[in-house]
């Protein structure tokens, strides 16, 4: 399994890989995507040329963001996520930033596949830092979780 920056043609990969999560990605949350893929970065796990996931992040003030990351459904829970979350935090170090941040829906929301979501995080080292209500109507609260780098 390798890590590496996203080509161009990884980018529709990843979409389609988001397109077949439908219990993580709307319709929204795709179109979203697509701009967050080209205004931030995007990486991809591939293995035998194959690309198995993707991770979408930024920085901001001393902290880095991952923004969207999705494995394919018949390879989820294979540790590729976690080899994705290490290569984002080798990268975060390397830039002296102090945490990774990630949004999320909050445990009281009942929705089993973001039970799953959340469990992943927090067995990663990423504690709840703080609860943010939506701004826009439709949207959905959230959960920002922070994993501090030492």
């Amino acid at each position: 399994m390798k890590i590496r920056k996203a080509s161009k043609k990884d980018f529709e990969i990843s979409i389609r890989i988001a397109k077949e999560l439908k219990e993580w990605f709307t319709n929204e949350a795709i179109r979203n995507m697509k701009t967050d893929f080209r205004m931030n970065n995007l990486i991809v796990a591939v293995d035998k040329s194959i690309v198995a996931g993707f991770l979408c992040y930024t920085s901001n003030s001393g902290k880095m963001q991952l923004i969207w990351m999705g494995v394919k459904r018949n390879i989820q829970r294979k540790r590729i996520g976690e080899k994705l979350l290490k290569w984002l935090e080798k990268e975060a170090k390397k830039l002296n930033l102090y945490s990774i941040e990630v949004e999320t829906l909050p445990e009281e929301e009942k929705y089993k596949p973001y039970n799953q979501t959340r469990a992943f995080y927090y067995k990663n080292g990423f504690k709840r830092a703080f609860y943010k209500k939506a701004r826009i109507k439709g949207w959905d609260d959230q959960i920002i979780l922070e994993k501090r780098l030492g």
